[in-house]
């Protein structure tokens, strides 16, 4: 599947920069690909925290130097910052609220990002929290109070794969614990901070993710909230993936215009960090 339409970006894509990233995930091979699907934007989002998180060697070595050295390599390819007029880029970061809480952003990364996507249920990594036991009740507790507070934090762009990790599964009990009313609160306080909900295409490879977050999707859908569709890719094969997150969406009945654009993204993104500033 190609896209003309100015509406699709993948604002979640890794690189080899990432632990996770395979080596042959390279900047200039993600951009090719970007290119050949057709997407209007393509903002890279590596893992990076300002501080190494004790107990979890996933972070070790990935602090601020990894996103300057990204948009390095960036700014050497040919026709950046629009690659061929055809492919704006943008280079963020992945920031980890589940393993740093307030701590996984600070002004620096704030000043050099271009936009966050912020994961709270990266559960499955050392030395994240953990339930206060083995219930559905429990883990839709926690994974509803990191939610609320990663949103409410200063500089988060957009809400990566919300509730899903393979650490908190079978999925549909736990959100079965999270009433309407919990889901609206978090939706109205995205929609309040500007936070777009992504739609992800690695989760959604999953049947179960898919239908146990049909009704949070569906709500966000109904109440106005904003959106981005990923791969979430670590290899330039996994591009393939945004075609089942479009698929997705549009199952979803979510318009073409509830998604974000580049341009949106950076406006949203400005205004967040003049208010961290102020």
């Amino acid at each position: 599947m190609e896209y003309d339409n100015s509406v699709y970006a993948d604002f979640h894509v890794h690189t080899r920069f990432s632990p996770c990233g395979h080596p042959e995930a390279t900047i200039a091979a993600m951009v090719e690909r970007a290119q050949a699907k057709g997407l209007a934007a393509l903002g890279f989002a590596d893992h990076v925290t300002p501080h190494p998180i004790p107990g979890c060697g996933f972070y070790d070595g990935q602090q601020i130097g990894v996103l300057s050295e990204m948009r390095a390599v960036v700014g050497a390819l040919p026709n950046t910052p629009s690659v061929g007029a055809a492919l704006e880029l943008l280079v963020g970061v992945e920031a980890d609220y589940t393993l740093a809480g307030a701590s996984c952003l600070d002004t620096a990364m704030l000043e050099l990002a271009d936009h966050v996507v912020c994961s709270a249920s990266h559960f499955h990594l050392p030395a994240a929290p953990v339930p206060q036991a083995d219930t559905p009740l429990a883990k839709a507790a926690l994974m509803v109070r990191l939610a609320r507070e990663m949103l409410g934090l200063d500089g988060v762009s957009i809400w990566a794969h919300p509730f899903d990790c393979s650490a908190m599964k079978p999925l549909a009990p736990i959100m079965a614990e999270i009433d309407e009313v919990t889901r609206v609160e978090l939706i109205s306080l995205a929609n309040a901070r500007e936070v777009a909900i992504e739609i992800n295409g690695g989760s959604g490879k999953d049947p179960a993710y898919r239908t146990a977050t049909a009704p949070f999707y569906a709500l966000a859908r109904e109440m106005g909230a904003r959106f981005t569709v990923t791969a979430d890719a670590h290899h330039p094969d996994d591009f393939e993936r945004l075609d089942s997150a479009v698929r997705w969406a549009r199952a979803l009945g979510i318009p073409d215009e509830a998604f974000l654009t580049a341009d949106e993204l950076r406006s949203r993104y400005r205004r967040k960090r003049e208010s961290s500033q102020s």
